[in-house]
């Protein structure tokens, strides 16, 4: 097998008796020197005295052989054969590598060097593919999580990463990294995302006077939350005569309702007085959800609610806030007009312009039905 010997700046290549302070020193140096010659590394055998690694070797990642397996065919349902696709050969034996040693004052030393390699180097165009060299950073995850965030796939984010660094060379990843990353961090959120939620509004609580409350069932999993702060409990002390609930709004992957309490301020601008996640539609959590809003706005009921249509809401309200008056909001209201009226009068101008007219244009109840 033919070996061959990189060329590159000896101020950036590995020498026998080298010192440095750390380990994490070693591998940041050994791999900007693998990236400079155009091969990926990866850690090879440790040594350890009492928790302490003594000894570690840095090895080129081509590395060793595969070992080859012979296991029985995997067999689909119908006792057929699968199809299996031969895995692409990655290593050849490849004996380039460092030894690193533990010294006594508790830094670490190359003891060994081989420099030779028995694989062709990555040209200079694609040293950003090497594998050993390609991290996620930070600013990568923050582009990942602000882009989920909106709906937008990790597909499309990793191409606002490539036009705002200048090109996919410098974005430090490729696009499978940055979707294994997000796989993986679903994967660790996945039975504790409740949980960080919920510290979430404790830490958040501890800098502004957060309310909430939240109930767990049976199995621990989340089903009603409630959240309001300090600002949205001063915006309902100034302007919560009125307040509309809409639930509407539902979550993708949770499959909960979102709940907002919102009203309007005196500029007849949107504020926001709260909000929850609940997991049904039933009477019995539309109760809690009001009473909840109510302890968190020290029982202060509104003078008037506007809600879509829905009769367990309807209760609930009844119940919970027996003197607020409940009326139904109009844009619900004249959207469900056209699924009333039938085919002939949904293609109707003259009709539309009538109802608009009787809906927007009459200033009392007896000027309405008069039109």
């Amino acid at each position: 097998m033919s070996s061959c010997t990189p060329i590159c700046n000896e101020n950036i290549k590995p020498t026998v008796g080298m010192t440095f302070d750390s380990m994490e020193a070693v591998e940041e140096f050994y791999k900007a020197y693998a990236h400079n010659v155009g091969f990926s590394v990866r850690i090879g055998q440790n040594k350890t005295k009492d928790n302490v690694i003594v000894r570690r070797r840095f090895l080129s990642a081509k590395s060793g052989f595969r070992t080859k397996k012979e296991d029985e065919p995997k067999m689909d349902l119908n006792g057929e054969k699968k199809r299996t696709h031969a895995r692409k050969v990655t290593r050849c034996g490849c004996e380039a590598m460092i030894t690193m040693k533990r010294m006594k004052d508790g830094k670490y030393s190359v003891s060994f060097f081989h420099e030779e390699h028995t694989h062709e180097f990555v040209t200079p165009r694609k040293q950003h593919l090497i594998k050993s060299n390609r991290k996620v950073s930070d600013k990568a995850k923050s582009t990942l999580f602000t882009c989920h965030a909106t709906s937008i796939g990790t597909s499309r984010a990793f191409r606002l990463l490539r036009v705002g660094e200048g090109g996919f060379e410098f974005v430090g990843c490729t696009k499978r990294d940055l979707q294994n990353y997000h796989h993986d961090m679903r994967s660790t959120f996945k039975d504790s995302d409740a949980q960080m939620f919920i510290d979430n509004l404790r830490k958040r609580k501890k800098i502004n006077p957060v309310f909430f409350e939240y109930v767990l069932d049976d199995k621990n999993c989340l089903t009603h939350v409630f959240w309001a702060d300090a600002f949205c409990r001063k915006n309902y002390a100034l302007f919560g005569e009125m307040v509309s609930f809409d639930s509407t709004y539902s979550t993708n992957q949770y499959n909960m309702i979102f709940f907002p309490f919102t009203g309007i301020n005196h500029h007849m601008g949107s504020v926001f007085y709260g909000a929850a996640l609940i997991v049904d539609e039933k009477i019995e959590s539309y109760k809690w959800v009001f009473q909840t809003f109510l302890k968190a706005m020290d029982g202060a009921a509104p003078r008037l609610v506007v809600t879509d249509e829905d009769q367990s809401m309807k209760t609930a309200i009844e119940q919970i806030m027996p003197n607020t008056v409940h009326r139904l909001c109009m844009w619900h209201i004249m959207r469900k007009l056209i699924e009333k009226v039938g085919p002939p009068l949904r293609e109707d101008e003259h009709f539309y312009s009538t109802i608009n007219s009787c809906v927007w244009g009459s200033e009392n109840p007896a000027e309405f039905k008069a039109k």
